[in-house]
């Protein structure tokens, strides 16, 4: 497929190069910090994936710098989700009888916060329906290539 020098989606917002954000464990306070832990010790559960770089109150806590590669693969994903969105114009009205609303695609590096909840490439791509967008981690597509 050529896909360079066509048109882009404007839909993309781009949080790549802020890094990835630390939360509250997700947003769970102090006492429900204390009950993950509490279950994941009886239940002999590992819960350090969920807990891993997510205290400190929204501070950077890794650089996330764009590569060359990492700028190709989001044009890429750009003129993908600007052709998904012209299909999609196109079917809606005939097919369901309403005009396609476009969703917000997240472009993220390492980690980012959805009101759906953390997000990172281990949570695959996802729709949060909360703010009606789209997360995606283009370390994705380094594993695909």
């Amino acid at each position: 497929m050529k896909w360079q020098g066509r048109r882009k989606s404007r839909n993309i917002e781009d949080l790549r190069s802020q890094g990835r954000k630390a939360g509250s464990a997700g947003g769970i306070g102090g006492i429900g910090l204390i009950v993950i832990l509490v279950a994941g010790y009886f239940l002999g559960i590992d819960v350090s994936p969920l807990l891993n770089g997510q205290t400190g109150g929204g501070a950077v806590t890794e650089s996330a710098g764009i590569t060359p590669q990492d700028q190709q693969a989001a044009e890429f994903v750009s003129v993908v989700l600007a052709d998904t969105e012209a299909v999609w114009a196109d079917i809606f009205p005939q097919q369901v009888g309403t005009q396609y609303d476009p969703a917000t695609l997240v472009l993220f590096k390492g980690g980012t916060q959805s009101p759906c909840g953390g997000a990172s490439a281990a949570s695959g791509p996802f729709y949060c329906p909360a703010d009606r967008k789209a997360y995606l981690d283009l370390i994705l597509c380094d594993d695909a290539g």
